[in-house]
């Protein structure tokens, strides 16, 4: 899936997004609205076939603030997966964003593994779990996975608590001279799916290649 950047603070470009063919990106009409709103309606439509039409629509109007405000924010892909686990069966329930955000240039003579983590400690006040660094179809790439605390909403507290964990991993794939990087982040419900859930955030990001870059205008 081939997407085009803009974002401020990055010259314009083209990026191919390495995805599974059956993936649904609430991002991939880029900003044509009513494509999106289309597309939204008919997987709604297919998902609930037997739910009112109006109940359809407040879902297909919840997908389409979604997109309003990842547009706004540069996000160039959100999906989400709910499937089985092929290795325990266990339900997923992911959500993988991805988004081009600027580099430093040399970005190789950084410890950038260790600026995510100073990065990450002082958002969550606990350590990464697993930092790495490895090559990418771009170039670099530098991953990370966790399993966070967050706040559960007062009308949860008695199902699940204060406090529970959530599973984070994030991978970002940038070339060797910087400039601009893919950064690639997945969430899930259940933190002992983090692992499984890298996994896929790293093909994904490994793969994504800058393919064209237009003049700054």
């Amino acid at each position: 899936m081939s997407t085009t950047i803009r974002t401020t603070g990055i010259k314009p470009g083209e990026i191919n997004l390495f995805v599974p063919p059956d993936w649904f990106d609430l991002m991939a009409d880029g900003t044509d609205r009513e494509a999106t709103r289309a597309r939204c309606a008919e997987l709604v439509r297919a998902t609930y076939p037997n739910t009112p039409a109006e109940r359809r629509e407040e879902f297909t109007n919840g997908l389409l603030y979604c997109y309003d405000r990842y547009l706004v924010d540069g996000v160039l892909m959100y999906g989400v997966i709910t499937a089985p686990l092929p290795s325990t069966g266990a339900q997923a329930v992911w959500q993988v964003y991805g988004g081009v955000v600027a580099v430093p240039e040399r970005p190789e003579e950084m410890d950038l593994g260790e600026l995510l983590a100073q990065v990450f400690d002082q958002q969550f006040s606990e350590e990464m779990a697993y930092v790495e660094t490895f090559p990418t179809d771009a170039g670099l790439g530098f991953g990370f996975i966790s399993q966070p605390a967050v706040l559960v909403p007062h009308d949860w507290e008695g199902d699940a608590g204060t406090e529970t964990r959530t599973g984070l991993a994030g991978v970002l794939s940038c070339p060797h001279d910087g400039g601009k990087g893919l950064l690639v982040i997945g969430t899930s419900l259940d933190p002992d799916q983090v692992r499984e859930l890298a996994g896929l955030v790293a093909v994904i990001a490994s793969h994504s290649v800058f393919v064209s870059q237009a003049s700054s205008e």
